[in-house]
């Protein structure tokens, strides 16, 4: 594996500007914590996650919320392919019951299925990727607690993602909660500084016989906006195409289309992604200040500090310390602008 491959990292040696961040995940994990990683895609929390579970050896699992929104079968299925590996004799069964985790559901699942399995676990890690797109909140606060009570010593979660959606229910609990009292640590992981990205880009392309200028790499940093996935992007299509300027075009034009794919995706956390881009217009044409995006827009208080909110926890959009707001993410920018 190289700097420049666009998987994510599961070799600490690959995991490029986060010494730091890793060794304090590892320490948390070293102390049976759970872990929550937040910050804006593409900024590297999946990596970091698989990096600090490889150091420290232990068997685990993956689930990614963007294959499955379903909770109780991404565990059930991961659990029973993984069986051989996690050293499991036994055979899982997967309940077939109701999706809606009632009462009954509930009593069927944790009996039949997670019981029977994690209680022969004798150390595991669980690794819940870009948790917000899960479903049903309740269902998955409700196996996560029961986890957590009976399984804290022999399992351990590591969960990324950002506080929207599903993410909200875990990181912030109310009352009535199944996960309310429960103590999950919880790590900010933020954008490269323009020291750090030139610092990779230059790593990377001298791992692949190529240079990389400081104008040319603060001209692909000011782009990309310092996120390690856009900016591996980069470097991959650099590997291919020899040249800079071609490669940063190529990918921008393939950022472009994540990120026009993933507002559309956000209308399945109950948020409308149309809403959303009308606050972005309103921004992209210079309306700043939230009263003039109010008048702009047409929503009202409550409805437009709900968007900017959900905005700000997908990365996209920041506020300055004189109240101002801004697009944080130049290539949802320039996606917006050419639909103006």
């Amino acid at each position: 594996m190289k700097l420049f491959d666009t998987q994510p990292k599961s070799d600490p040696r690959y995991l490029y500007g986060r010494e730091k961040e890793l060794e304090t995940l590892v320490q948390y994990l070293k102390q049976k914590d759970w872990v929550i990683l937040l910050g804006p895609r593409r900024v590297g929390k999946t990596s970091l996650a698989r990096c600090a579970i490889t150091k420290l050896g232990y068997k685990n699992i993956v689930i990614d919320a963007r294959e499955n929104s379903n909770f109780m079968q991404s565990l059930m299925s991961s659990l029973k392919e993984s069986r051989a590996s996690l050293g499991l004799r036994a055979e899982i069964k997967i309940p077939h019951v109701s999706l809606n985790l009632g009462v009954s559901y509930n009593k069927v699942f944790l009996k039949e299925g997670l019981n029977a399995v994690l209680g022969k676990t004798k150390r595991l890690f669980i690794l819940v990727d870009e948790a917000q797109w899960l479903s049903n909140p309740r269902g998955v606060t409700m196996i996560l607690a029961h986890i957590y009570d009976y399984y804290y010593d022999k399992v351990t979660f590591v969960i990324t993602g950002s506080t929207i959606g599903v993410m909200k229910s875990i990181i912030e609990p109310g009352a009535k909660s199944p996960l309310y009292g429960r103590a999950i640590t919880k790590m900010d992981v933020k954008r490269w500084g323009t020291t750090v990205s030139l610092g990779f880009l230059k790593a990377g392309t001298k791992e692949v016989g190529l240079e990389m200028d400081t104008k040319t790499g603060i001209l692909v940093e000011e782009n990309l906006d310092g996120l390690p996935g856009w900016l591996t992007l980069f470097g991959y299509n650099y590997t291919h195409l020899k040249n800079p300027n071609p490669a940063l075009k190529e990918t921008i034009k393939e950022a472009k289309k994540i990120v026009a794919q993933e507002l559309e995706s956000i209308g399945k956390l109950g948020i409308g992604s149309e809403r959303l881009i009308v606050v972005v217009k309103a921004l992209a044409q210079g309306h700043t200040r939230f009263a003039d995006l109010i008048e702009e827009t047409g929503f009202n208080n409550t409805s437009l500090s709900k968007y900017m909110s959900t905005l700000n926890k997908l990365g996209y959009v920041d506020k300055d310390n004189k109240g101002n707001y801004a697009i944080s993410d130049p290539i949802l920018e320039q996606l917006i602008k050419e639909k103006l």
